[in-house]
């Protein structure tokens, strides 16, 4: 077992060994139980009735079947603990990452390492223990055994049994490159599943034949290309091991080496039954070994990813944490870029290269209690100065502060219970609707969840419901309209009543009538709070205490709507094309 197999094993690590343990000894009463029945044969010949044998074979029985289930059920145990040991450590690693750096991993591959990869070393652990003990213990015990009756002839079988071990293990490792293709491979097919699904009602509306599951068709060949090459290359070693793991080859060794042994007078004929009976017992050794060598094979690329997704590094906090006591906001010089990478057939690289920057040394503030809108063409960096005050990502160049404290000197909990944040494109999770707008809270009164429903104008609709609040939402929201999902997540943010405020085009979804409520509503919400908002339609920024204008990742304009009215051309060219939009009207002909 290699280091890395060791490493991961380390939390039941006892268990392991106790469950080895076990197993050696049922192993060692195996071959006691053979000697018996040798001596019992032996008595038979000559006569004599084998009561003491009888009983201590039925003892030795009992012990070993005993032992070997409870060396199973030790190490399965383990392997259950293990499992639930990974699957939170890699949780809480995941939710330590930056939100951008695990949406660049992707559902797919993450449920993978969550699901498959944890799934696989659980079967590696659960069966390996056992199986090492067997095949390394056996061998010893058997090659003891055979010395004690004769020494040549049990070293002729253990310079046998290395010959075929050496030339299995040869063969098995021609396996390897395959293994970590199969495991890419499969990791793809798993990413265009997750992609397939949750787009199909796209894939209904828009797709007229076959290019709708192109990508999950094109990840399935690739697959079965894999899986056809792995066995075109390796069905002549598979066809040598299954001949090598039967009792003829070393039967037939044995047997002409005893047959020339016997009749030079060296060995006894009771001695060369005694040979036969227990040399086959090296076969026994080979089977476990072959089993614990899949085993370390199969579970070494999932190794890897689990092993790969701890090493990511976490958001970095400064050692000198500290906690802001007002909550103004200053972007200082910050510059944004997204890091290139490498991705190879194993692992992701980062080459360190910069693409071009998405944000460049934006400079502004927002003074504590004060709206400012932001405003720009798609692309120009104005959701990504929202996820990078959120620490989604990390700036790559200036600093960001809350009340003069960078936000790296914040802890990532802290950070979050600050803000409360409206984003365009908002998740809800698979159960009640309650559930949803309570989500990260404690100790919700059902009024505070009343008075935060009907600021958000969501209250009668949910009270149209059969199960009212307790109605499910379904996965990922799917059975509320997109403007539903959107005044659920603005009731939980009223419900949060943080002193910082995101918003991302908070009425995105709303019809007229709506819009004009929940700007009423966001009026309210605003209150006493340092508000950030993302916003298209220039009517709702008007108002704001300060605009900001990107273009392709600057500032081109900034102030009051009525200033930049006055004084910025940029400004004056986007509003005119704003009141232009509105009176737009399609001619039917």
């Amino acid at each position: 077992m290699s280091l890395k197999h060791a490493e991961i094993c380390r939390p039941v690590e006892k268990q392991l060994r106790f469950s080895m343990l076990l197993a050696s000894l049922a192993q060692l009463m195996k071959l006691l139980i053979w000697l018996l029945m040798i001596g019992i044969v032996y008595q038979a010949v000559q006569s004599q009735f084998p009561l003491f044998y009888l009983l201590a074979l039925f003892v030795l029985t009992v012990l070993h079947y005993t032992c070997k289930i409870k060396a199973h059920d030790a190490s399965h145990y383990a392997a259950f603990r293990l499992e639930e040991i990974l699957r939170q450590r890699l949780s809480q690693k995941i939710s330590s990452l930056p939100l951008g750096q695990v949406q660049n991993i992707g559902s797919g591959a993450l449920s993978k390492v969550l699901v498959d990869d944890v799934q696989a070393l659980h079967a590696f652990v659960a069966d390996a223990p056992p199986l090492k003990a067997e095949a390394y213990s056996t061998p010893v015990f058997v090659v003891l055994a055979l010395a004690w009756f004769n020494l040549p002839f049990a070293l002729a079988a253990l310079l046998f049994a290395l010959t075929m071990l050496l030339i299995l293990k040869l063969g098995f490792s021609r396996s390897q490159p395959f293994r970590r293709q199969y495991g890419l491979a499969l990791a793809q097919v798993n990413s265009a599943i997750v992609e397939y699904v949750q787009g199909m009602a796209t894939v209904r509306t828009f797709d007229a034949g076959e290019s709708s599951y192109g990508r999950f068709q094109q990840a399935l060949i690739h697959f079965r290309q894999v899986m056809q090459n792995w066995l075109d290359t390796m069905k002549w070693s598979a066809r040598l091991n299954r001949s090598l793991l039967t009792p003829m080859p070393i039967t037939i060794f044995l047997l002409a080496l005893g047959s020339l042994l016997y009749w030079q007078g060296a060995i006894s004929t009771f001695t060369l039954f005694v040979f036969l009976v227990l040399a086959t017992g090296f076969i026994e050794t080979l089977h476990p070994y072959v089993g614990l060598f899949h085993l370390i094979e199969k579970s070494r690329a999932s190794i890897e990813r689990i092993n790969e997704i701890e090493a990511m590094p976490i958001l970095p906090v400064s050692d000198n944490l500290q906690l802001p006591e007002q909550f103004d906001i200053a972007f200082k010089q910050v510059s944004f870029a997204y890091e290139t990478e490498n991705r190879t057939e194993n692992k992701t690289k980062k080459t360190g290269e910069k693409n071009t920057a998405v944000l460049n040394k934006i400079d502004f503030s927002v003074p504590q209690n004060s709206f400012t809108a932001i405003i720009g063409e798609s692309g120009s960096g104005k959701t990504t100065l929202l996820s990078l005050l959120l620490r989604f990502w990390d700036v790559t160049g200036g600093e960001i502060c809350i009340g003069g404290v960078n936000i790296k000197a914040i802890t990532p909990e802290k950070l979050m219970s600050l803000c409360s944040v409206v984003f365009q494109d908002n998740f809800l999770f698979s159960g009640s609707i309650a559930e949803n707008i309570c989500y990260g809270l404690d100790n919700v009164s059902e009024q505070d969840m009343i008075n935060a429903t009907q600021q958000a104008h969501i209250h009668d609709f949910i009270m149209s419901l059969p199960q009212g609040y307790q109605t499910s939402v379904g996965e990922r929201g799917q059975l509320l309209s997109g403007g539903q999902k959107q005044r659920l997540t603005i009731a939980r943010a009223f419900l949060q009543n943080r002193p910082i405020l995101l918003l991302d085009e908070p009425t995105a979804y709303s019809d007229i009538e709506n819009e004009l409520k929940l700007m009423q509503a966001f009026n309210n919400l605003m209150q006493n709070k340092t508000v950030l908002m993302v916003a298209h339609r220039l009517s709702n920024v008007v108002n704001a205490d300060q605009i900001i204008y990107l273009q392709k990742g600057q500032i081109a304009a900034q102030g009051k709507h009525q200033d930049l009215l006055a004084q910025s051309p940029v400004y004056q060219q986007l509003w005119q094309a704003y009141q232009q939009a509105n009176h737009w009207v399609l001619e039917v002909k």
